[in-house]
């Protein structure tokens, strides 16, 4: 795999399920994330869950479902 160590990645969806997996095993591998979900609480679960890893995270309350 390649070396994601400083990296940068922004994931949808992160507040549970595969989105939340997806940017839990990327932060293990010492990428930075940018997460975006609706759900408010499950994001910041997802957030809290991350910066114990030691990576920088930014949360954002997004519908991406949603053009406007």
């Amino acid at each position: 795999m390649k070396d994601l160590k400083g990296k940068v990645s922004a994931i949808t969806g992160a507040a549970s399920g595969i989105g939340r997996a997806l940017a839990l095993n990327l932060a293990a591998e010492g990428c930075h994330v940018a997460i975006a979900d609706v759900n408010e609480a499950g994001l910041s679960e997802t957030a809290d869950k991350i910066r114990s890893s030691g990576v920088r995270v930014t949360t954002h309350t997004v519908d991406v479902a949603n053009r406007e």
